[in-house]
């Protein structure tokens, strides 16, 4: 059976958002200066995001209601991610945005990674 075909469960909260697992997984690799030095930049362009977003009218839907809702339940604090401290600000910020803003964030965040760990 092909990927395409495939059923899959997802099973943990960013399973279903493309890049965001891959985002993870390298920055689990990465020191704990660099998730300081990621976390500065991203969350300087999440706040230009919302600040640009508040000026819509009746903006879509965002993954924050979501999260309220148990997409991404801090709670638990069972993963790596959950108890360090700049990457969980990346993600508690990042999902109180618009549904594809986030996957903006995601797939630029991949991008960057992905470029600057191939060097």
């Amino acid at each position: 059976m092909g990927d395409n075909q495939r059923q899959y469960t997802f099973k943990r909260w960013y399973d279903e958002k493309p890049y965001t697992d891959e985002v993870l997984s390298i920055l689990k690799n990465l020191s704990l200066q660099s998730h300081y030095d990621i976390a500065r930049e991203v969350l300087k362009i999440i706040d230009v995001i919302k600040e640009s977003t508040r000026e819509l009218e009746d903006p879509p839907l965002s993954i924050g209601i979501e999260r309220v809702l148990g997409l991404y339940n801090q709670s638990y604090n069972r993963r790596w991610y959950d108890k360090n401290l700049p990457v969980n600000r990346i993600f508690k910020s990042a999902s109180c945005l618009q549904k594809q803003d986030f996957q903006n964030v995601m797939q630029g965040m991949f991008a960057s990674l992905k470029e600057e760990n191939e060097q």
